[in-house]
């Protein structure tokens, strides 16, 4: 159309020098369509572009702050009023406010790559194109805020259920800013002044769109919450704290990416951190800041039926656009996502709030809620149910009772949900909350409460297949049943007979829940996953067992239609997480990703010419029949699995880098067709040479990550909901508090009835002074920088010192006193809390402020070491950390570790400190030293067993580095959010980001930059490692060993191997 239109025009010019004009007719023709196709181009790219800008209709949001009905503390009539002037920061929260998380943050455009670099794939790790805000990132814009010049202020007009409504926006965007748009279907549309990317442009539009969603990846940011994401099949066995998408399967945009080895879990979207994923015939992730992104199909396509055609634009991606990932926003702008589901064509997420959101088809009421188009696509009637019914906008689910979701599944045409109580709804086209009936078309979207003997457990893992659903419970049991829809969506002549292929791994009604023996007897299942006709689940103890569906997909011999143990390469390993697709199945440990079944569409992760395929010809694909080790970065190590879920024709998983490689880089012998056996003996031979050889090389951890020493800490910070007054009243006593309080019963003469609410540190007036205890502790190691944390943090203008940075007074001031101690003027309790006199003055005056201490022994004086002095030979049974947990319950608690190697040998040197008159040791007088406690612990251990030995400091230098040995009985006792663990090493490298994390631990103000100086600018304190030499190679050696059993318990029990301490050495002395 542009060409005839351009030859036109020329027709219409006067005929005077007609012969030059056609001479130059070709030459204008050409730049005429160069013109068209550049326009062209640039429309498209603007078209198909991720919809990840602000515009888009919205509901009306809910209050950030809800506040929840509550005794208030009276406060005593002569309680001095507190100073009218503002405090300094933010006001104190009142009792009882749940706040919402901080919306995901969006940082300023970056300037796109340049154009001399390839695009894509982006290097691993991924360059950063501006410094990434870690812990505090800037918010993002609510609707009606402005924000950098803009305001994006969307009202509703109208009220259809499904906010089909116009949407009217700011008169002050400024030009290039966002405007909303509605298309057919009701899906929010969006332009977006994200970088273009004509400069860009190539053959080949994936190209192109694989390099705008690397440049608008690396704008939104990688920024990490703390918030533990959950995932279908183990939403509250199997927390994710964070790490990369891995995608393999059918190479379409449900993968995240078009690059790469599709046959291979290998990395997608790597600028981001995710903490859920879905898959089906689309998927959908959730990033570490509670965002949810889509990618895949849109329609319904392919398998559509229960008298519903085929939908161009179903909705299931929540947004407009094309299959490429993209952010979902409207109604969920603001929230904080911490799972997301997916059925065959509808998608489901779960908010930190226990709100639950649905978008996608709703023909049998699947979304649980009122959606449009019950006549026709384009048809805006609302609708619960029908052919056409149908959302594209994510819309709340009405919950019976209100109640709070904490996880969710999604199958074919049915939907799940389990509340915070543990009780299951299920919606949609299933009876088994219905007494077995399928419910009216019409009322099939109302969630109802399972029936039977389910009704009564608590359920803490589900999952949703094609035609059933299974549930694990608290206790281990598992229950399925039949939704009744046949698994051809109602489209053949003849009813596809219930529990036939055995997905239920039971007899009995098909229609109602029902608990799975047999080979399930005894064993206690964690996690779930629900094929097209088959299951999987995985047992606290790391087994896997099967039912149901063709043998290649139970991955062992025998009856499929009862459960049995599967086999192949995962029966040695220890799995926690399985997946179920169409026709394959997938398990993984921590550390090792399996997959089995039908390979057609690459979806077991073994790549491609794999023999433990059943190879058929020349296809380089086949049958996977037994369980066999996925091929790719992760099976290389340094990897931690978090999540596993599979699709109709792909699986995705979540893994936190933990040091690996983000490439492929050992020869992948078995994808090119040599066969295992070859593997073996090639590796084998290497295996060989290097120990002839010598060469072999101490395995370091790989810290040259930007994010190594920063990564671990966000997993661990948590919002604080209740300030210590409120904190303290909800909380019940242990049943074990008979045998605590007589251990230390001044504590509980000096303690109030209650706090007051006025204050965010416990404090209470006692007469006309306000006194107050500890709002955190730093509990140790000690010499592993806890002085120079305390101290730095006592720069903070609203944290106040106590007289005694570190009394030891729970651990050294015994009871019944005897004098002074640490706690003048009789070392009890009472003068405990006069240490923290001058804080509370300072208190006071500024309600925000806290204060605490940093008695560095509290931690390896756990474990019935030391309890108001030494307790080891003491007949109790109560420990450190229960008498503090029933005094403070509302404790802060901080511990930083240190490489117990580089522990032991500060203290050495540190506690000669009153020997002034001998001269400084030397690294062969501590290599004696060593030698001589080592002796001695493998002595007493010998004789007495390694907890005596512990109990009683045999020797005491040497086990106070065992901290694999103390942690447990803090873990026990303390909920884990209100513990910090820290590692001396990263503090050291990044302390500006490790302070970050604490005052956000403590729910602190972020310091200006002037009070920054301050705190940064402060000389390191109680450093002394550059004033003795450096350690003897062999000493260190020998050390290392000791202390290994040690640190990986402790890399076990925290779930990080930085705490094997591999670290490279340093360059220097």
């Amino acid at each position: 159309m542009m060409r005839n239109h351009q030859h036109s025009r020329r027709h219409q010019q006067q005929p005077q020098g007609r012969s030059s004009l056609l001479a130059h007719l070709p030459q204008a023709l050409v730049l005429a369509a160069i013109f068209s196709i550049v326009l062209y181009a640039g429309w498209a790219y603007k078209t198909l572009s991720i919809r990840s800008g602000h515009g888009g209709p919205v509901q009306a949001a809910a209050p950030s702050v809800r506040l929840l009905k509550s005794e208030q503390v009276p406060i005593p009539p002569h309680a001095p009023p507190l100073p009218s002037h503002e405090p300094q920061g933010p006001p104190l929260r009142p009792p009882l406010a749940r706040v919402s998380p901080s919306p995901a943050p969006r940082p300023p455009n970056r300037p796109p790559p340049s154009p001399s670099r390839s695009l894509y794939p982006v290097p691993f790790p991924p360059p950063p194109l501006a410094p990434p805000s870690f812990l505090h990132p800037p918010p993002r814009p609510q609707p009606g805020s402005g924000g950098q010049g803009q305001q994006h202020s969307h009202t509703l007009v109208g009220s259809t259920a499904e906010g089909s409504a116009a949407v009217t926006g700011s008169k002050n965007t400024p030009v290039g800013g966002t405007t909303a748009h509605t298309l057919p279907g009701d899906e929010p549309y969006v332009d977006d002044d994200l970088p273009s990317f004509d400069a860009y442009a190539s053959d080949d539009p994936g190209d192109a769109l694989q390099a705008n969603i690397a440049v608008k990846t690396a704008a939104l940011g990688s920024t990490v919450s703390g918030r533990m994401g959950r995932s279908s099949g183990a939403q509250l066995t199997r927390p994710s704290p964070g790490g990369t998408l891995f995608s393999w399967g059918l190479k379409e945009w449900r993968l995240g990416r078009l690059q790469g080895d599709e046959s291979l879990p290998e990395p997608a979207l790597r600028h981001l951190t995710f903490i859920s994923a879905a898959a089906s015939r689309h998927s959908a992730v959730v990033t570490a800041d509670g965002v949810v992104w889509t990618m895949g199909q849109n329609d319904s396509r392919g398998g559509g039926g229960h008298g519903s055609p085929p939908l161009d634009a179903s909705g299931q991606l929540g947004r407009g656009g094309g299959h490429e990932p993209g952010a979902v926003e409207g109604p969920l702008r603001g929230k904080f996502v911490v799972q997301v589901v997916t059925g065959r064509y509808h998608t489901m997420a779960v908010t930190a709030d226990g709100e639950l959101y649905s978008w996608g088809l709703n023909d049998w009421g699947q979304l649980g809620r009122q959606a449009v188009g019950a006549a026709s696509e384009s048809d805006p009637s609302p609708c619960t149910a029908g052919a056409s019914c149908h959302s594209g906008i994510p819309v709340l689910v009405s919950m019976p009772g209100g109640v709070r979701v904490v996880g969710a599944a999604a199958g074919r045409y049915v939907s799940m949900a389990v509340d915070e109580s543990g009780r299951l709804y299920t919606w949609g086209h299933d009876g088994c909350s219905n007494g077995g009936k399928l419910p009216e078309r019409n009322e099939a979207y109302k969630p109802r409460l399972v029936s039977g003997e389910l009704a009564s457990k608590r359920v803490v893992a589900f999952d949703a297949g094609y035609v059933f659903w299974l549930a694990a419970t608290a206790e281990g049991e598992v229950y399925t049943c039949n939704s009744q829809d046949d698994g051809y969506a109602g489209t053949l002549p003849e009813k596809h007979d219930p529990n036939k292929a055995g997905e239920l791994g039971r007899d009995g009604d098909p229609f109602v829940p029902g608990r799975v023996a047999g080979a399930l007897s005894g064993q206690k299942v964690e996690a779930v996953a629900a094929g097209r006709e088959h299951a999987v689940v995985s047992t606290a103890d790391g087994k896997v067992f099967t039912w149901g569906g063709r043998s290649i997909l139970v991955g062992r011999e025998g009856n499929t239609k009862e459960p049995a143990q599967a086999l192949g390469e995962l029966a040695k390993d220890n799995i926690r997480y399985v997946s179920a697709g169409e026709y394959h199945s997938g398990a993984a440990s921590e550390t090792t990703l399996y997959g089995w079944g039908s390979n057609d569409y690459l979806c077991t992760g073994v790549g491609k010419h794999n023999k433990v395929q059943k190879l058929e010809g020349d296809s380089d694909r086949g049958d996977v029949l037994l369980p066999a080790k996925a091929l790719g970065p992760i099976s290389e190590g340094g990897w931690q699995v978090q999540a596993l879920v599979a699709g109709y024709q792909h699986a995705l998983a979540i893994a936190a880098n933990k040091g690996g490689s983000w490439e492929t880089t050992k020869p992948r012998a078995l994808n090119e067709g040599q066969g295992a056996a070859t593997a073996a003996a090639s590796t084998s031979t290497a295996s060989t040479q290097t120990a002839s050889t010598g060469a072999t090389e101490p395995q370091y951890t790989d810290t040259s990550a930007p994010d190594y020493h920063t990564r671990y800490l966000a997993p661990q910070l948590h919002p604080i909901e209740l300030n210590a007054s409120e904190y303290a009243k909800r909380y019940r006593r242990s049943d074990r508090f008979h045998l605590i309080e007589p251990e230390s019963p001044d504590i509980w003469k000096v303690l109030p009835p209650a706090y007051d609410p006025r204050f965010k540190n416990p404090c209470w007036m006692d007469g006309q002074r306000l006194r107050c205890i500890p709002y955190f502790h730093i509990l140790g190691v000690s010499k592993c920088g806890t002085t120079d944390l305390y101290h730095r943090l006592s720069k903070h203008p609203e944290l106040f010192e106590s007289r005694n940075k570190g009394p030891h007074w729970w651990d050294e001031c015994p009871y019944p006193s005897k004098g002074a101690c640490t706690a003048p003027p009789n070392g009890d309790f009472d003068g405990y809390v006069d240490l923290f006199t001058d804080a509370a003055e300072k208190i006071l005056k500024l309600p925000t402020g806290i204060t605490g201490e940093a008695s560095s022994n509290t931690f390896t004086s756990a474990a019935g070491v030391y309890l108001r002095g030494p307790s080891m030979d003491r007949n109790t049974t109560v420990t450190m950390p229960e008498l503090m947990r029933e005094a403070s319950p509302f404790l802060r608690n901080i511990v930083i570790f240190r490489n117990p190697v580089d522990r032991y040998y500060s203290a050495f040197y540190y506690y000669r400190w009153w020997l002034k008159d001998e001269p400084t040791p030397t690294p062969e007088d501590f290599h004696k030293t060593a030698v001589r406690e080592i002796a001695e612990w493998q002595s007493c251990v010998a004789q007495n067993g390694q907890k005596w030995c512990v109990r009683h400091y045999i020797p005491q230098q040497l086990i106070k580095g065992m901290y694999s040995e103390f942690i447990m009985d803090w873990l026990a006792n303390w909920p884990r959010d209100q513990l910090l663990f820290l590692r001396n090493e990263d503090y050291s490298k990044t302390p500006r980001e490790h302070m970050e994390a604490v005052l956000k631990f403590l729910g602190m103000r972020q310091p200006t930059d002037a009070e920054w100086k301050t705190i940064m600018g402060m000389e390191t304190r109680n450093k002394n490692s550059d004033k003795y030499q450096k350690m003897l190679p062999e000493t260190r050696a020998m050390l290392e060993d000791f202390y290994q059993p040690f640190n990986e318990l402790l890399a076990e029990i925290l779930g990080d191997n930085r705490y094997l301490w591999r670290d490279p050495p340093k360059t220097s002395a």
